[in-house]
């Protein structure tokens, strides 16, 4: 039988930096959803206006409402996610929905040096001008496909891929020394780093 794959973020309670918070974020859903058409897009097009009130006008638009968020990772292609105590919409007909809770971790980010520690890692322009609050991204962190959402003014809630959870976890967490953090080497399988022994010096 096949090993399941170990979330490292859910043995992580918090991981506090200066100006930076580490925290899992944990949604109920994940769904993929997928128009392969003309007429399956406008559908898709259709049950957002019927959802949320409107349809996404184009890459980076978001739509939330009640606890669900829609981000566009591709023409034509959506991530549905459902916040804990929340419950789904009815699905769109005539469009594919995949789950995917089980393949996605989810991780917060917040605190005035989360753009910064991100922008060591991250190909993108993080700025408050080109990635408002609310507005999605795809990016590659550290060679990993990650998505992004600025959550607020200085937060991003992050969807990494659980496959290469641990890696990025740790990417994210090495860059964060310079302010302070701090992460137990058991929550990334790593072992304690070597201590030297004392060194015997004699003088002639």
């Amino acid at each position: 039988m096949a090993e399941l794959l170990v979330n490292p973020v859910a043995a992580l309670t918090t991981l506090d930096a200066d100006g930076l918070t580490f925290r899992p974020w944990c949604p109920a859903a994940i769904l993929q959803l997928a128009a392969w058409s003309e007429d399956s897009a406008a559908a898709l097009a259709q049950w957002e206006r019927a959802t949320f009130g409107a349809s996404i006008a184009g890459a980076g638009a978001t739509l939330a409402r009640d606890g669900v968020r829609l981000w566009p990772t591709a023409p034509w292609r959506r991530l549905l996610i459902a916040e804990a105590g929340t419950t789904l919409p009815a699905l769109p007909a005539d469009v594919a929905a995949v789950p995917s809770t089980g393949g996605y971790v989810g991780l917060r980010l917040d605190g005035p040096r989360s753009r910064d520690l991100l922008a060591k890692l991250a190909a993108i322009d993080l700025h408050p001008d080109m990635l408002v609050e609310g507005d999605f991204a795809t990016a590659k962190l550290e060679h990993v496909r990650v998505h992004l959402q600025r959550a607020g003014a200085d937060a991003f809630d992050l969807l990494l891929p659980v496959s290469y959870a641990e890696f990025t976890l740790g990417a994210l967490a090495d860059a964060a020394l310079e302010y302070g953090a701090r992460i137990d080497p058991a929550v990334l399988h790593r072992p304690p780093p070597p201590q030297e022994s004392p060194r015997l010096v004699r003088l002639k």
